[in-house]
């Protein structure tokens, strides 16, 4: 699969596969891999504060090429400046929440491959459960209000998200 993306973002809940797609498509497109968790938490009790992360993202944007895997939708403005391809994830609640009982359950005492916290709370869930009504209505807000200079693909799955770029790149 060929492409000419070069700044890439994936968006979405947690348990949406942004980390498993972000993979893929790095090493596929030769992209450097950003993951936004892997700079916001330092441990899995204790984070930087979003001023903090929006200072480590400065040079990282800044930078001719990259694929970012995260929400943060506090920085999302931040970064669709700079993007040229935003994929916007957006799973079932039910799927979200199966996905990350399972990574938990997988990874539980080991890092997970988008160095989330091995923490499962309520609270989590909780967020997890209302963020299509929540951060959902918000993402698509400050996706509405930004500047066209990136191509939308929203998706339900990784899968669909793979054909669309076959699709996109037979044209």
């Amino acid at each position: 699969m060929s492409h000419h993306y070069q700044r890439v973002l994936i968006i979405g809940s947690p348990g949406a596969g942004k980390s498993t797609l972000a993979t893929k498509l790095a090493q596929r497109w030769q992209l450097p891999l950003i993951r936004l968790d892997q700079l916001f938490w330092q441990d899995d009790k204790t984070t930087i504060t979003i001023s903090q992360l929006q200072e480590k993202l400065i040079p990282i944007l800044a930078e001719k090429s990259w694929l970012i895997d995260g929400n943060y939708d506090s920085l999302l403005a931040q970064r669709l400046q700079r993007a040229d391809l935003v994929i916007y994830l957006k799973v079932s609640r039910l799927t979200a929440i199966y996905r990350v009982i399972k990574r938990y359950l997988t990874f539980r005492g080991k890092k997970a491959p988008g160095a989330n916290p091995d923490v499962l709370d309520l609270e989590f869930l909780t967020y997890i459960w209302h963020f299509p009504a929540k951060q959902g209505k918000n993402v698509a807000s400050i996706l509405a209000e930004s500047q066209d200079n990136f191509r939308l693909l929203e998706a339900r799955n990784s899968r669909q998200v793979l054909q669309k770029l076959a699709l996109e790149n037979m044209k």
